[in-house]
C-alpha cells in the first residue's frame, strides 16, 4: 500500500479524528479526578452515612482512574495505528 492509498482511504483522518476525541474525553476525566472531593468524609456525614459516603467516593474515584487508564490506552494505541499507516506505506 502507498501513502497515497493510505490517505485516500480515510483511515488516516478517521484516526486523527478519534486521537482527538480521545484528547477531549482525557481532558474531562482529568478535570473531574481534579474536582472530586476527598473521600475522608469529615465534616459531611457521621456513623454509616460516612462510610457509604466514603465508599462510593472511593468507588468513583477508581472508575474515574480506570477510564483514564483506558482512554490512556486507547490514544496510544490510535497514535500507533497511525504510525504504522505511514510507516506501512513506505515499507511496500
Amino acid at each position: 500500500m502507498d501513502i497515497g492509498a493510505v490517505s485516500g482511504s480515510g483511515v488516516d483522518l478517521v484516526l486523527r479524528q478519534q486521537l482527538l476525541a480521545l484528547d477531549r474525553v482525557a481532558g474531562r476525566l482529568t478535570h473531574a479526578r481534579a474536582v472530586l472531593p476527598a473521600a475522608d468524609g469529615r465534616g459531611v456525614w457521621s456513623g454509616d452515612a460516612r462510610r457509604m459516603y466514603v465508599y462510593a467516593l472511593q468507588q468513583l474515584s477508581s472508575q474515574v482512574q480506570a477510564a483514564c487508564t483506558y482512554v490512556d490506552e486507547a490514544s496510544r494505541d490510535t497514535r500507533h495505528a497511525l504510525a504504522s499507516l505511514v510507516g506501512g506505506s513506505h515499507g511496500g
